[in-house]
């Protein structure tokens, strides 16, 4: 899975088993050249710019979880904004690329289709020019641990990002729970997720003012994601007051 990309597929080389696939979400046949099928990464087990990381047996799970799930822009749940439903998944682990806790680079790659019509195709067009790239997922743990002691998250006294007999402290998410969508966002916590997994981060040689701005679009999309969880876990919350609370 080392540097890895997103791989579309032209519409002769959208196989019968694809197509079969993907009949089990549409209420007619497609033919190959109507839908654009491509593939991308959604989660990996690299420790994340949040200081977490998928398990492999987590990972596996989501492969199963994230199978008919559709995809979105900036985890805004709207109907307006889905435009991708992934119909296959798989997990692939490199053994020749050690991730940034010393495991074999494992990921979760999903297969994802579209329309080849209306505001469908200019979405392509931005996917085949690498402008929509970064994904970010949504989804649920039942399990998370840390990786220095094994105890829950967070109820222990280690530091997480801090080194403990060379070894840097994170939350490892070890069972998964449920799935709800997959978004196109312009910084993702993972940074090779996406339909590339290039990214570039600090210290690459970028500028200051480049950080700058990728900083403000991180905290703006952690606020986002802070008020949508809030405005689900208590209904009975405003949206002006989850707001109020993220900023």
């Amino acid at each position: 899975m080392a540097q890895s990309s997103i791989k579309s597929y032209a519409p002769e080389e959208i196989t019968p088993e694809q197509l079969e696939k993907i009949g089990r979400y549409t209420r007619r046949e497609f033919a190959p050249e109507e839908l654009y099928v491509f593939s991308a990464v959604l989660c990996d087990n690299q420790i994340d710019r949040d200081g977490e990381r998928f398990s492999e047996e987590c990972l596996g799970q989501l492969a199963e979880l994230f199978i008919g799930v559709t995809g979105i822009f900036d985890h805004e749940p709207r109907a307006a904004g889905q435009h991708a439903r992934i119909f296959d998944t798989h997990v692939t682990e490199d053994p020749s690329q050690p991730t940034n806790c010393g495991r074999p680079y494992t990921a979760l790659t999903a297969e994802i289709y579209m329309l080849r019509s209306g505001a469908g195709q200019e979405l392509i067009d931005e996917i085949d020019a690498g402008i929509k790239k970064e994904i970010s997922v949504s989804c649920a743990v039942s399990r998370s641990v840390c990786s220095v002691c094994g105890a829950r998250a967070g109820s222990c006294s280690h530091v997480r990002g801090k080194e403990y007999d060379g070894r840097p402290c994170h939350v490892v998410h070890e069972s998964a729970a449920d799935a709800y969508e997959w978004s196109f966002v312009a910084v993702p916590a993972q940074p090779r997720a996406g339909v590339t997994k290039r990214a570039r981060l600090a210290g690459d040689g970028l500028g200051e003012e480049y950080l700058t701005g990728l900083g403000r679009r991180y905290l703006k999309r952690l606020r986002e994601e802070c008020i949508r969880l809030s405005c689900i876990a208590v209904p009975e919350l405003s949206r002006t007051q989850a707001e109020s609370m993220a900023a």
